[in-house]
């Protein structure tokens, strides 16, 4: 009797194991089939993060292009045509992310309905959001179910033409004084982006040195960045050991060499001459000299788009008065591509105390707001007298050049300057006057979050 109820027990404990076995078999299929499809889970989050980054990137390059019409709305529209949201519906598509409903939903938001950047903006960036949804259909989950598995993701981009609020950008990393102001020289940074305390001053470089003002004269700006030190008279907060910055217009390509522009000549009397000027390539011109004016047409006038490209002949005027001929809109730029390291190349203009200088960046296009612009790799410098009335609006650009301004009086010479290095001298007061609008504009298609 005793063997019998012990043969009994062992075959009801055999029968306990074998009922536990498949029910935790069950459970641990159950687990393994959550991890697997979770892993498949992780890697379509993946897939889908990188195709809404895409998306909403691909909306933030239309909306980069289409700045100029938006700004101009004053935002009333924020997507022209409807081609920023198309694009990224067309970029999620490419990347398998059809907008069907079934297998995946994607919306697109401009602007943003969530997140810091909600909202419509009044000024700045526009800003894109996308939000992909994708239904994953469950493998070996589908022992818990079978309804498919979202995988989010979301991500918004901006789309900018805007002001980079900086009227002054030395980009010498090393050079001692490559910020001088000397002689009594004073400068003065005006204006700013509405709704900051001004327009700054970056100097690039590490030196002690890196900013020198001697003789009596000051700067004055809403701010300065200086990576080395300073001395002399800085009005402003000035913070030093700040990371130097890079050069903002890299990105710009250089202008095409357009077609031969015309220059008329006409007799004015005293010895002086009239000289009128459509835009496009000059190798050769004469020196412009006090009593000579020189009329300058505008973008308008013909297909160069209002570039004066000097291709080895540079620009020297001592006194002549240069105006923008009125019967044509939308500004110059002056563009140096100096062949040789001859003074012949350089740009160089004087004022006069009874004459005017009167002259506006291009108001549109890719070189918006450039005034003057030196090939990147040339290192002529160049030089601008103020005196008498005297006006220049816009950028100065000489990314290999140093820059001597010098004025008598008050001279508005320029809205921006951005060069290797700059000298200020003369006992006059410099006026940059700084505005988003009148200035070279910084361009960003990039992702935000």
């Amino acid at each position: 009797m005793p063997r019998k109820w012990v043969c009994c027990r062992t075959c009801r404990r055999r029968g306990a194991v074998a009922v536990a076995v498949a029910v935790l078999l069950i459970v641990l299929f159950g687990i393994l089939a959550l991890a697997l499809d979770g892993g498949l889970f992780r890697d379509n989050h993946r897939k889908v993060q990188g195709a809404a980054d895409a998306a909403a990137l691909a909306a933030a390059t239309e909306l980069y292009c289409n700045f100029p019409a938006i700004a101009k709305s004053n935002y009333a529209v924020l997507d022209p045509g409807g081609t920023a949201a198309a694009a990224a519906l067309a970029s999620a598509t490419a990347n398998g992310f059809p907008n069907n409903g079934t297998t995946a939903t994607v919306t697109v938001n401009i602007p943003p309905k969530s997140g810091p950047f909600t909202g419509t903006p009044t000024y700045g960036p526009v800003y894109a959001e996308v939000l992909i949804t994708y239904y994953q259909g469950r493998a070996f989950s589908q022992l818990w179910g079978g309804t498919a598995i979202p995988v989010t993701a979301r991500a918004v981009a901006r789309g900018f033409w805007g002001g980079s609020n900086l009227g002054v950008i030395v980009l010498d990393p090393s050079g001692k004084a490559s910020l001088n102001a000397s002689g009594g020289a004073g400068l003065s940074v005006t204006g700013g982006t509405p709704g900051t305390p001004g327009a700054k001053v970056i100097v690039d470089s590490s030196d002690s040195q890196a900013g020198v003002v001697s003789g009596g004269g000051g700067i004055t700006a809403a701010g300065f960045q200086i990576t080395g030190g300073y001395s002399g008279t800085f009005n402003g907060p000035v913070q030093t050991g700040a990371p130097p910055s890079l050069d903002p217009l890299r990105y710009l390509p250089d202008p095409p060499v357009p077609a031969y522009g015309t220059m008329t000549t006409t007799n004015i009397g005293n010895g002086n001459k009239q000289y009128t000027l459509t835009p496009g390539r000059y190798t050769t011109l004469p020196n412009f000299n006090s009593g000579d004016v020189v009329i300058l047409q505008q973008a308008s006038a013909n297909s160069a788009g209002g570039v004066y490209y000097l291709d080895g002949c540079g620009l020297t005027s001592t006194g002549a008065n240069i105006v923008m001929d009125s019967s044509t809109a939308g500004g110059v730029m002056i563009y140096n591509n100096p062949s040789s390291s001859s003074n012949s190349q350089v740009i160089n203009i004087s004022g006069n105390s009874s004459g005017t200088v009167n002259i506006s960046a291009l108001t549109q296009g890719p070189y918006q707001g450039l005034l003057f612009w030196q090939n990147r790799a040339a290192t002529q410098p160049m030089s601008i007298t103020g005196n008498g009335n005297f006006t220049m609006i816009g950028t100065f650009y000489l990314a290999n050049g140093t820059l001597t301004a010098s004025g008598n009086g008050s001279a508005v010479i320029g809205s921006q300057y951005i060069s290797q290095d700059l000298n200020l001298s003369g006992g006059g007061n410099i006026i940059i006057n700084y505005t988003d609008s009148g200035t070279a504009p910084l361009r960003e298609a990039n992702l935000v979050e």
